[in-house]
């Protein structure tokens, strides 16, 4: 028998099937009525942010976020029994319940404080970040014998809010999103691309693509599109991220056999035309890269505003799509 087996934990009942499946039912139905708190709290003392930038809140949809919670055996600390986490997943939404087993707690004890077993081991562990909380939440046992626990079939949901004091969680978030918001807008320039997963309300988890790409000028060009974005300068972020799309071509030729590319033909126009010619993309891919083309090439003769803003939300799909379609992880 493995060590695994030869340990049994005492989970109370909370690890059967049932219960775990209660206890995601329960979790949407608190994040639901969480959601509504935030939203009442932002229109009532933040409506002219909400209306002028929805952005730094986090929040506000829930297909941007994802739930995780660890159910931990009574022998965790005597006393937990799930923590949860609501995690910022911009355009992504996951639901994940982790029953701890051995394997999970060997080194528990090496770390001097619960929290950091969880920020440092358990959620990287499972492809997330501290960075992204939101929200946070704990259960312990001896709150199942009063029916406020996420595994009761008689739920108390106003109760639970009180209980985990859940209203002041959101004030402290919104305050939170907005002074993370200020401060990266109020440094010039200075918004490093291979930083941007720090910011959960950023488009897209530039790190991986950053790292992908491995090329100091498209790194350094990434950086200045971006901090132009999150200072709402779309004009100038959708130009840069025009020649971001050049380097990330170039790059691709390159790694493709192509021979070094004439400076007069590292035009975004003329790249793509060169890696449809050499077979590199499909005629779908092209098509992408026309559209992008194009919508650099218009942004200077669009009015300033949301257009150009969901013109850089393209472009930065692009990016993203055709360098993880065309290039090799190293």
């Amino acid at each position: 028998m493995t060590e695994e087996h030869k340990i049994e934990f005492d989970y109370k009942g909370i690890d059967k099937p049932d219960k775990q499946e209660q206890i995601i039912k329960t979790l949407n139905l608190a994040e639901d009525k969480i959601r509504t708190i935030y939203l009442e709290r932002l229109e009532t003392f933040n409506k002219d942010s909400l209306e002028q930038n929805p952005e730094p809140f986090r929040f506000l949809k829930k297909e941007n976020c994802s739930l995780i919670a660890f159910v931990l055996p009574y022998e965790f600390n005597l006393s937990q029994a799930v923590q949860t986490y609501i995690l910022s997943t911009p355009e992504k939404r996951e639901e994940i319940l982790i029953t701890l087993k051995h394997s999970d707690l060997n080194d528990l004890d090496s770390y001097r404080k619960s929290y950091s077993f969880f920020y440092e081991k358990l959620l990287p562990a499972n492809g997330f970040d501290k960075s992204q909380i939101m929200l946070e939440t704990r259960e312990h046992y001896e709150s199942i014998e009063h029916n406020i626990t996420l595994v009761s079939d008689q739920f108390d949901l106003s109760r639970y809010i009180t209980v985990q004091g859940l209203k002041r969680k959101v004030i402290d978030l919104i305050k939170k999103e907005i002074d993370q918001f200020k401060t990266v807008n109020t440094k010039k320039l200075s918004y490093f691309a291979k930083d941007a997963y720090k910011f959960p309300f950023s488009l897209l988890d530039l790190k991986p693509l950053i790292e992908l790409v491995n090329d100091d000028d498209f790194a350094y060009q990434l950086d200045q599109a971006m901090a132009a974005y999150h200072q709402n300068l779309f004009l100038p972020c959708a130009a840069t991220l025009g020649v971001v799309l050049e380097t990330l071509c170039l790059k691709i030729l390159e790694e493709n056999g192509v021979k070094k590319i004439k400076s007069g033909d590292t035009q975004l126009g003329k790249l793509k035309e060169r890696l449809v010619n050499e077979r590199i993309i499909t005629r779908r891919d092209n098509t992408r890269l026309e559209v992008a083309y194009k919508m650099r090439n218009m942004a200077s003769h669009t009015s300033p505003g949301a257009t150009i803003k969901e013109d850089c939300h393209f472009m930065l799909n692009v990016i993203n799509t055709i360098a993880f379609e065309y290039l090799q992880e190293n």
